[in-house]
């Protein structure tokens, strides 16, 4: 006599499967694997590289040059206050998230939003600015210079 199931048994045994299914599908495939002889392969999925976004000749001593950066996708500026100096900073407003804009002489940075100023070569608020909207500087950006090209990491 075959045995009959009723319909929770049926639907306990349905949701069972479909979680271990669901399981399955959340494993991660590039985990690392171990090798005949025992030791375990474990291959960087990403290598992290410099990603040029000027020349420096794009950025004169005391002038500004504005990119994308490559990590965030929002516009940052490269300025160079003095020879072989180079620093970067995000556009990011630290008070509300609003970008800045350079002011074209590379002297600081304002944002349209709200006032805030900040300066050029700290990236710190000014100090209006830190006393009425933030104190937090805009963020600076890493950058690799090899030959005349400028890199961010």
């Amino acid at each position: 006599m075959a045995k009959q199931f009723d319909r929770r048994q049926v639907l306990s045994a349905g949701v069972a499967g479909v979680a271990i299914v669901g399981l399955a599908a959340c494993s991660d495939s590039d985990s690392d694997e171990t090798t005949e002889q025992g030791l375990t392969n474990t291959t960087p999925t990403s290598m992290p590289t410099n990603k040029v976004v000027a020349k420096t000749t794009d950025v004169p001593v005391g002038s500004v040059f504005k990119f994308n950066d490559p990590n965030t996708g929002i516009p940052a500026y490269i300025l160079q206050p003095a020879a072989g100096t180079f620093i970067a900073y995000s556009s990011k407003c630290t008070h509300q998230g609003c970008i800045v804009e350079a002011y074209p002489d590379a002297s600081g940075f304002s944002c349209a939003c709200h006032g805030a100023k900040y300066d050029s070569v700290t990236g710190a608020p000014d100090e209006v600015t830190s006393k009425t909207l933030t104190a937090t500087p805009l963020a600076k950006i890493s950058l690799t210079i090899a030959g005349d090209q400028i890199s961010v990491a």
